[in-house]
């Protein structure tokens, strides 16, 4: 049986051993106590957002928190635990946090010191990719997982049920100014389905046009928020990520 997973409770976790990435050491620049995300996905792991970004326990600034991953790094290097990538993600979306550029360049700074054959990567909903600041520390990055789980605006809003104000247009545009860029998409059935054809179709279009390195297409591995969404099967995943491939040249890898 599918379950949640509880939070982090730490800046840094980990390394954790990931379908995408590898040993993934994961720095959380988010609260420990509470979610603090743009998005309300309907497949999200860690249940839905239930409180906006202001409530609750204050985000920490970077000068709180580069101590604490400086600490943590070491203490990973002591225990000579092998890290293939650090990522930014944790108990929401990482591109919240308002110090997110000094974070970046200092993360790499101190990754150059512990792990130098590390990426430094991030997971983002992609939602904040048109501010400016957020798009310079995206740049700044060596690897970016942006997610796209709708190839219109009708279900891209189905799906991530975004929270505030966010212009699928701009989103979209972002989408396509960032380099290198590996798109990740969800697909899902039951209360909410992006695997018909007809929106097959138009998720393919799109995807062509923002034309990423890759597209992860991957399945839920967690009890999702909405307990009416169901896994979609590997074969079917199996034909997305063909007929993409097909269609576009773009290279697909599917995880169930």
């Amino acid at each position: 049986m599918l379950r949640q997973i509880s939070l982090q409770d730490s800046v840094v976790y980990g390394p954790v051993r990931s379908r995408r990435l590898g040993n993934s050491l994961g720095i959380n620049p988010l609260p420990t106590s509470r979610k603090a995300c743009s998005s309300n996905c309907v497949y999200c792991q860690y249940g839905w957002t239930l409180r906006g970004v202001g409530d609750g326990e204050p985000i920490k600034r970077a000068a709180q928190l580069l101590p604490l991953i400086d600490e943590a790094f070491q203490a990973v290097v002591e225990d000579r635990i092998p890290v293939d990538c650090i990522t930014f993600a944790g108990n929401g979306e990482p591109t919240l946090h308002p110090d997110l550029e000094e974070l970046v360049h200092e993360v790499k700074r101190l990754r150059d010191r512990h792990f130098p054959r590390a990426n430094v990567g991030i997971l983002s909903d992609a939602t904040q990719a048109h501010r400016p600041g957020v798009a310079r520390a995206l740049r700044a990055l060596e690897v970016r997982y942006m997610k796209l789980d709708g190839g219109d605006e009708a279900m891209w809003r189905a799906v991530t049920q975004p929270l505030g104000a966010v212009d699928w247009t701009v989103m979209v545009a972002a989408l396509k100014n960032l380099p290198g860029i590996i798109l990740q998409s969800m697909f899902i059935q039951g209360s909410v389905d992006n695997t018909q054809p007809e929106h097959l179709e138009t998720w393919i279009r799109l995807v062509g046009d923002i034309r990423p390195l890759s597209v992860q297409v991957y399945a839920i591995d967690r009890a999702p928020a909405d307990s009416g969404i169901t896994e979609v099967p590997l074969a079917r995943l199996s034909e997305i990520a063909a007929l993409l491939t097909q269609r576009t040249g773009i290279p697909a890898e599917v995880y169930d």
